[in-house]
């Protein structure tokens, strides 16, 4: 297979697998994680051959298939191959250790230290959390990766890629990312919501970016309740608690469809939810 097929088989194994296991990070698919990690892969890819710069994209989206979905090294190799099941093990902490310092014992360093690409990628990794969590997500776990930073570097540093060390001392001068999609819509209407466009699999910095703008986010939803809003079909849907079902037809045939929220992104299509539909037209009711 070519580099770029490896690089795309790589990501759908990741993210499918992190999906049967309903893993979310930040109350988000958890490949908005993944993502950001192969983000921080690419920014500092000039530090890397280009064989490395390819399998280093495949680990980043792979990262944490061993530690988090049941995966084992066999799993990842009969799919992706030796080298890359390699790395992607040695990046599995000790998930049986009680707190972090007993998952992330000497064995695992160890491992990691064993390959400069691991070393690489656990750092891609480091920096996607502390970007995250400063700007986005959990103010508590920025300082325990603050904190944890100088153990860190002792334990992992290897005379090499010292620009990323150093940014991992800086993470705060990393720009957040808003407004990079849509930055001439303040709020969305009932006119700007079909601009959207949703690229598969979808950026966090789009997540963070519709909400703000008055996208309803997953957790906010209403059980039973009809929301007005955009898919390819219908504008009027019923959340159900766990998904949101809606009233199509099709060659003179009614019938009812079920659709995702763009948090259950399964390469389909979405139903993005703008408003509370307070009395929907019989025409769109659900009947069951």
């Amino acid at each position: 297979m070519t580099d770029l097929e490896l690089i795309i088989r790589s990501r759908d194994f990741a993210i499918s697998n992190h999906r049967r296991i309903n893993q979310l990070y930040d109350g988000l698919p958890y490949y908005v994680h993944l993502q950001e990690v192969v983000e921080f892969v690419h920014m500092f890819e000039h530090l890397l051959t280009p064989e490395e710069i390819d399998i280093a994209i495949c680990v980043a989206w792979l990262h944490d298939v061993v530690e988090d979905t049941g995966l084992t090294y066999n799993n990842i190799k009969k799919v992706l191959g030796e080298r890359i099941a390699s790395l992607s093990c040695n990046l599995c902490n000790n998930i049986h250790g009680k707190t972090r310092d007993e998952r992330a014992n000497d064995d695992y360093y160890t491992r990691l230290k064993s390959d400069k690409l691991s070393i690489f990628v656990k750092i891609a990794d480091r920096l996607a959390n502390m970007y995250h969590s400063f700007h986005y997500g959990n103010n508590g776990m920025y300082k325990t990766y603050k904190k944890e930073l100088p153990g860190f570097k002792e334990k992992l540093y290897n005379g090499m890629y010292d620009e990323m060390w150093e940014l991992l001392e800086n993470i705060e001068n990393v720009k957040k990312k808003e407004n990079i999609y849509f930055p001439d819509i303040e709020t969305f209407d009932e006119d700007s919501i079909f601009r959207i466009k949703l690229p598969k699999p979808i950026p966090y910095s789009m997540f963070h970016e519709i909400y703000n703008k008055g996208i309803i986010p997953k957790k906010d939803l209403r059980k039973n309740t009809y929301y007005w809003g955009k898919c390819r079909n219908a504008s009027v849907a019923l959340w159900n608690g766990y998904e949101f079902i809606y009233v199509r037809t099709k060659f003179m045939d009614t019938f009812n469809e079920d659709i995702k929220h763009p948090e259950d992104d399964d390469g389909y299509d979405l139903f993005i939810p703008l408003r509370i539909e307070e009395n929907p037209e019989d025409h769109v009711r659900i009947k069951y």
